[in-house]
């Protein structure tokens, strides 16, 4: 097939998919390269228009992926996922198989693996230290996750405090969620009521509506965020990547609800933890601890 005919297929993939503007800026991204990739492949197989793609064309690609490629189930998920929104586009639910038909999933053993994961608690220290003294406002991010259990862009844009029912809740707006949905965090503690305060001077210091400066787009305070934990020594391989601010906030949370007595009112606190974290099954604190 030449070029300009692939080219034909992946513009109508992406076409007639769309932008889904409720989706993270790099969520969006991610989502576009599997796009591309699934249009690309089935201009290969000989279709004239991606309406025409059907079973036997999903498993073809999902074959490749994963004995071609040999691409991990966690990596596959991502591009069944953007399978199934093109055959949603196109009016053929039905053509993707499960996740599980396609191997496209991961052994509990693995999805799990981090519940149990130790977390450098002395190395996240030192990092704190060294972010707090390089710039105030990487300092008050990395801080904003080790409080409230925030991912690295939603402590970049998380400031606002709103007050519900005699209560105070730390608003994180859809822009900076992963799923694109705003929630709301309750504020209970001293320490995270002294961060929003360090918080709300920078703003008023810099002049700016959130902690990122002027010169930077939240693009550019994202990666510099992420280069500057990973350069000192914030990583996975060391237990001491930001991920771990998340994982024991939800650790430390848990511990104080995995006990009470009252089966009901346990299972309501768990799923207020899980929604205030960004997620919505209490399965999900399976990821994060035992």
């Amino acid at each position: 097939m030449s070029k300009s005919h692939e080219h034909k297929i992946v513009r109508q993939t992406l076409d007639r998919v769309g932008k889904n503007w409720s989706l993270s800026s790099l969520t969006v991204q991610k989502r576009i390269a599997n796009l591309k990739d699934i249009g690309r492949f089935m201009s290969r197989q000989g279709l004239n228009n991606i309406t025409n793609m059907k079973t036997r064309h999903v498993d073809a690609f999902v074959r490749s992926l994963r004995e071609d490629r040999q691409l991990a189930p966690s990596t596959l998920q991502g591009y069944v996922t953007a399978l199934r929104v093109i055959a949603t586009a196109i009016g053929k639910a039905h053509i993707v198989k499960s996740n599980e038909e396609l191997g496209a999933t991961r052994p509990n053993s693995d999805r799990f693996k981090n519940s149990e994961t130790p977390s450098n608690i002395e190395l996240l220290g030192e990092i704190k230290e060294a972010l707090n003294a390089k710039n105030d406002w990487q300092g008050a991010a990395f801080e904003m996750q080790e409080q409230f259990g925030l991912r690295i862009k939603e402590s970049l844009g998380a400031n606002r405090v709103e007050h519900i029912d005699g209560k105070e809740y730390l608003r994180i707006p859809a822009g900076f969620t992963k799923n694109g949905l705003e929630r709301r965090v309750e504020i209970s503690t001293d320490a995270q009521r002294a961060i929003l305060d360090r918080v709300n001077a920078i703003k008023t210091v810099q002049g700016t509506p959130g902690i990122i400066p002027e010169k930077f787009s939240l693009k550019q305070a994202y990666w510099k965020q992420v280069n500057s934990i990973r350069s000192l020594g914030g990583t996975k391989a060391n237990h001491a990547n930001s991920h771990c601010l998340r994982r024991e906030h939800i650790r430390e949370r848990y511990s104080n609800i995995k006990d009470m007595p009252d089966k009901s009112a346990r299972e309501d606190a768990k799923q207020k933890l899980i929604e205030e974290v960004g997620h919505f099954d209490t399965d999900k604190l399976k990821h994060y601890t035992k």
